[in-house]
């Protein structure tokens, strides 16, 4: 008499084993590691649009203030054209023989100018979300200086001579340029990298 014997089937462990735990933990934490550097890209990202959007703001402001700045009625005097900057006659306050040194922006600059724009108008507001401060007016973006990005990049473009192997020089507006006659200026922001990113090109 023939008795049917059924083959022994080993247990099987539904247990996760030590080696599982490390492998699912080397996953999370890839997958963590792949969530916080895509939330830093997008908000970098964010960051140097946001730092797009205020050299705009101050490209169609200044924009702006060009079609109007030599007209009679214009009410933004310390912005406006056709007056050659008067410097004010020199006062030795203190009375030590030396004529004092004179901080205040000179009528007629674009130092009387900016600052009117960054104390008197919307712009006054602008913040660099990097750090969330007001953004800094710069001579130029340097990709080796991180703490450039968000800045903004100011510069007059000066047309040479015919015939001269460049066409236009380029260089920062600053406070003693005078701004009686109509300029050529670009605005520039500072990306992510301290790079530059160029805005607009216009007539003020």
């Amino acid at each position: 008499m023939e008795t049917n014997h059924k083959p022994h089937t080993p247990a099987v462990k539904t247990t996760p084993t030590i080696a599982d735990w490390i492998f699912i933990l080397i996953v999370l934490a890839i997958l963590s590691l792949v969530a916080n550097l895509g939330h830093s890209a997008y908000l970098e990202a964010m960051h140097t649009e946001n730092s797009k959007k205020n050299g705009e703001a101050i490209a169609a402001w200044l924009t702006e203030i060009g079609t109007n700045r030599f007209k009679k009625n214009f009410d933004q005097q310390a912005c406006a054209g056709g007056k050659a900057p008067v410097k004010p006659p020199e006062v030795d306050a203190d009375g030590d023989g030396e004529p004092d040194v004179n901080t205040e922006p000179v009528a007629g600059t674009w130092g009387a100018c900016f600052q009117h724009m960054v104390t008197d108008t919307d712009l006054k507001d602008l913040a660099n979300p990097f750090f969330n401060e007001p953004p800094k007016f710069i001579a130029a973006c340097n990709p080796d200086d991180e703490s450039l990005m968000g800045s903004i990049v100011l510069e007059k473009m000066v047309a040479t001579p015919p015939g001269s192997a460049v066409p236009v020089i380029n260089s920062q507006l600053v406070d003693s340029d005078a701004i009686d006659q109509k300029m050529q200026l670009r605005v520039s922001i500072c990306d992510k990298g301290s790079y530059a990113i160029k805005i607009a090109e216009f007539e003020f």
